[in-house]
């Protein structure tokens, strides 16, 4: 018998976990999931419960139970370190060994990096930071907003959201303000390619959205961001999403990484130690880190322990890096970008009312159908 250990259960681990019991079978395999939270979070719809659109418990899961069901072992428990020679993940209850092992941790905000940006600014990153942020609007008069996202943050999607929720929230509660917009990519939402990229330029400036990049933070303040030129915006209303950086537990399996992310192929097995593979935020792939590139890395893993596992010559799939999202672009329109990174074969942009229903009913079955969090089935992508 193989125990497979996942390290973490947000989208790549929860997806790992449920395609490892399609591929497996449970009487002759363990699946063991570890993670801190007992509680799924549909992080995409966060920023609806900041803009009070959402509530917690209509983004949230039980993860215990889910895993029940499936006759997958939950401890929960937070991870300290990972010893990839003795194959050992040491927990807060106590050391746990694994044959395969998914690392699956997500990142670490890094609001060190940035002096004052955890005491004065907000960000959508958790359920935590997306009340106070509702908090914070709550208590909102109007004047100068800064939001946007710091150097080494590798997600632009909610920050664009936040923008033009504000946007909204401003003109329906008849308040003063302006907002400014700072990144710091070469070019507005750069990842996602020109047509993309000029088209929300264009919703920003409907929007009075001014934008300031590329730009690099150096501090937040109660009143201002300070930019690394030396250029100093006035915010009464800061959001920046954080830096990203590894979290700690997987240091102890970084080689080189400046920013303690982990190299592995594209089949998504890690280059240093060949019973771990890792997905999601974890990975040292460039691009953007996003749910739904966690989920196909898990895909692609989980396929590939199975095949360690049951075939005498295994035959790995490799991952093809893309970014995938809708834009909810406020007054039932959406945008809906599809990447491919490595190459030129998805290149879709797409502009329509369908869109933001088609983000609802994703989320819908997410949270609350068994579709992906039982039935381990694939997210349908427009061609």
């Amino acid at each position: 018998m193989a125990r497979i250990i996942i390290a973490g259960s947000g989208f790549g681990g929860l997806t790992a976990a449920m395609k490892l019991k399609k591929h497996l079978d449970l009487s002759r395999h363990q699946i063991t999931v570890i993670d801190q939270n007992a509680q799924f979070v549909y992080r995409p719809s966060l920023v609806l419960v900041a803009f009070g659109k959402a509530t917690p418990e209509s983004i949230t899961f039980n993860l215990p139970e889910v895993y029940q069901q499936s006759g997958i072992q939950f401890i929960q428990a937070s991870i300290s370190s990972i010893d990839g020679d003795k194959k050992i993940v040491e927990t807060s209850q106590g050391p746990v060994n694994y044959d395969k092992l998914i690392v699956a941790l997500g990142e670490k905000l890094a609001y060190e990096e940035i002096p004052g940006l955890k005491e004065y600014g907000y960000n959508v990153c958790t359920m935590k930071s997306a009340l106070s942020l509702k908090q914070a609007l709550s208590q909102y008069q109007g004047g100068p907003v800064v939001v946007g996202w710091a150097q080494n943050v590798q997600t632009g999607g909610p920050a664009f959201e936040v923008a033009l929720e504000l946007s909204h929230y401003i003109t329906h509660h008849h308040l003063t303000g302006t907002i400014q917009f700072i990144d710091p990519l070469p070019k507005l939402w750069a990842p996602a390619g020109p047509k993309a990229s000029e088209f929300l330029a264009k919703v920003f400036a409907t929007h009075h959205i001014k934008r300031q990049g590329p730009v690099q933070v150096r501090a937040v303040q109660k009143d201002r961001v300070i930019l690394s030129n030396g250029e100093e915006l006035p915010s009464v209303l800061t959001i920046i999403t954080p830096p990203f950086r590894g979290e700690p537990a997987q240091q102890t399996l970084v080689a080189n990484n400046a920013r303690g992310w982990l190299d592995t192929e594209k089949d998504m097995q890690s280059i240093h130690y060949s019973d771990i593979y890792v997905v999601g935020s974890a990975v040292a792939f460039e691009g953007p880190k996003q749910g739904h590139t966690a989920m196909l890395q898990a895909e692609v893993a989980a396929y590939n322990i199975a095949q360690d596992l049951e075939s005498a010559t295994p035959k790995h799939r490799e991952y093809d890096h893309e970014m995938s999202c809708v834009l909810d672009l406020g007054d039932g329109q959406g945008l809906f970008v599809r990447q491919s990174l490595w190459s030129k074969e998805h290149q879709v942009v797409r502009v329509g009312r369908e869109w933001p229903l088609a983000k609802k009913a994703l989320a819908f079955a997410f949270v609350r159908t068994p579709v992906f969090k039982k039935w381990a089935l694939s997210i349908p992508q427009p061609k």
